[in-house]
């Protein structure tokens, strides 16, 4: 059912290191009820903060190069209340460092909380999905002469906690799901910054990117990721995780899941101002950003027909009646998104867009990476998305490209 791979679940045969973000281990959440738009249940306020916040440095001296090692994170939880932690592969003596959030599904009713999303991300869960081959397509590959980034740093932030990297509530009930969930993607990322700055001195440049719920994860940890590398500059990449607002991203779906979530106590809070609807805030957020950070580049990469988000998308259609498998928003509605989007942040030249023809989702971690292209203005041809990407890295500059 593609319903219940949204945001990721799609990537299980073609996306590098993680595959998709299905967990290995024991779902708390049960599938039932009738799969409608999410409300909050009973929830406590604020951050979990039980845990001290560990500043250590992570002795990455003793990891041999250029190998993938997990790192429990004191404190990080999932949303069945489990541990987790990252994954670090050291590039020797390289200055740059990439930090990759990973796709998965969204809980935020029973359809989408259901047996297949990740609710937990362990050490048996790592070595699988990091292991092999696969754990060195696309963005990862380090023979890839084309990969801006192949002689980084990397760090691989896993995805368990279904609230889109950025959430802050806890013992949250889910409509139709029997389990109270952790929704603690935004204090997890927290608690993993204040391991990664220290570990990583002296550097000069950081990508912070993702796909799927990755993708919309880097945009919403951008500013508190900013803030926790001081003077070095990030910039900030999304794979299929498209900022739109009403009504191409319903708002009543904006809203239900910022209540869930607990948005108001992350980028909600963060706005201020320039969010002034917590139901239609997600390309507000994004505008955001752009006039704060002026010389960080934000880039945007999403084919015109999404096959995943426009799913997503669709469980907001008629004031989000309850529905189990939405019917998806239409490749028209989509594109007219996607372009809103591109046309609203005109206004700012440090945001760009790479959209290209078709519905697939996701292109950075997997092995379409090299041959990815979208049409260029005019009658200029086409380009590449390693060259797209490329420049973006390099020079800290991003256009738009396609459809």
């Amino acid at each position: 059912m593609k319903t219940l791979r949204w945001l990721g679940q799609a990537l299980v045969a073609s996306v590098v290191l993680l595959g998709g973000s299905g967990c290995g281990s024991s779902n708390s959440a049960e599938p039932g009820g009738d799969g409608g738009a999410a409300t909050s249940g009973d929830s406590s306020q604020g951050a979990v903060d039980a845990a001290p916040i560990d500043m250590t440095p992570i002795p990455v001296s003793t990891f041999a190069a250029t190998t993938w090692q997990y790192v429990p994170i004191q404190g990080s939880t999932c949303r069945d209340g489990s541990s987790t932690g990252i994954g670090v592969n050291v590039s020797p003596g390289s200055h740059q460092l990439m930090i990759y959030l990973e796709g998965g599904n969204a809980c935020f009713n029973s359809t989408t909380c259901g047996t297949i999303t990740p609710s937990s991300f362990g050490m048996s869960d790592f070595t699988s999905r990091l292991g092999g081959a696969s754990g060195a397509q696309g963005i990862f590959d380090r023979t890839d002469t084309a990969n801006a980034v192949a002689d980084w740093n990397f760090v691989y932030v896993p995805y368990c906690t279904g609230d889109l990297h950025a959430g802050n509530n806890v013992n949250v009930m889910v409509p139709g799901v029997t389990m109270p969930q952790q929704f603690l993607g935004y204090i997890n990322v927290e608690r993993y910054l204040a391991r990664i700055v220290p570990t990583f001195p002296g550097l000069t440049k950081v990508l912070l990117m993702g796909v799927s719920a990755g993708g919309f994860g880097a945009g919403l940890n951008y500013a508190q990721t900013a803030k926790a590398f001081g003077s070095v500059p990030v910039y900030e990449l999304d794979d299929s995780g498209p900022p739109m607002e009403d009504p191409y991203l319903p708002s009543c779906l904006q809203g239900a899941n910022a209540t869930l979530w607990g948005f108001d106590k992350t980028i909600l809070k963060e706005c201020g101002a320039d969010c002034p609807d917590s139901s239609n805030y997600g390309l507000d957020w994004s505008l955001h950003l752009a006039k704060t950070y002026p010389a960080v580049p934000f880039g945007v990469i999403d084919s015109v027909d999404d096959s995943v988000i426009s799913e997503f998308y669709g469980f907001g259609a008629n004031n989000c009646a309850p529905v189990t498998i939405p019917m998806p928003v239409s490749a028209a509605t989509y594109l007219a998104g996607l372009l809103d989007a591109r046309m609203k942040a005109a206004a700012y030249p440090n945001v760009g867009s790479f959209l290209f023809p078709g519905s697939d989702h996701t292109t950075l971690a997997s092995a379409t990476y090299d041959t990815r292209t979208a049409n260029l203005p005019g009658d200029a041809g086409t380009e590449l998305l390693t060259t797209w990407v490329s420049t973006l890295v390099n020079s800290g500059t991003v256009t738009n490209v396609g459809p």
